[in-house]
């Protein structure tokens, strides 16, 4: 069996960002009357955002809000990190703000021992897409790749939103 370990090392990057298409998927499950903070947009081109107002929900957030310091919105939603560093304390965080959330995260983080040491108390559930989610390049506001071959599947991590596991 091989051992992630050992493999190549690869280059992390957290400019990818995430598709209507992904948004579109779960609407269903987010809630219409709640404010919802999109967090993680210090370094993006705010398209998150605009993608979740495009259908139809109220989003506060900017670049220039800093989600260590803030606390906004009655839901927070995102697409968080790839890096291991920043991600840790980010999920640290919505421990600390105990508000409804949902996560995009790469689904090999729910086998982690960070993930359940930050989420031990806490009753999470999991949106399961039958597809692999696929993410968008920008960079200065600009596409500059738009694949479909991401070789990790990712998972919507829940809390307080929805009771149950579901598969889409």
């Amino acid at each position: 069996m091989a051992n992630l370990k050992d493999c190549s090392k690869f280059n992390i990057h957290d400019d990818f960002y995430t598709r209507k298409k992904t948004w579109e998927q779960i609407k269903d499950y987010i809630p219409k009357d709640k404010i919802i903070w999109e967090f993680c947009l210090l370094n993006s081109n705010e398209q998150s955002k605009k993608y979740l107002q495009e259908l139809n929900f109220n989003v506060v957030g900017d670049r220039t809000i800093d989600f260590f310091n803030n606390n906004l919105g009655e839901i927070l939603i995102s697409n968080i990190p790839f890096s291991s560093e920043i991600k840790k304390k980010m999920l640290k965080r919505l421990v600390e703000l105990d508000k409804p959330f949902i996560i995009i995260m790469n689904s090999m983080n729910l086998f982690t021992k960070y993930f359940k040491e930050i989420f031990k108390d806490k009753d999470l559930y999991f949106i399961y897409p039958s597809t692999k989610i696929h993410y968008d390049k920008y960079i200065d506001g600009k596409l500059i790749e738009s694949k479909n071959n991401t070789s990790f599947y990712s998972v919507y991590v829940c809390y307080k939103v929805i009771d149950k596991n579901i598969w889409i």
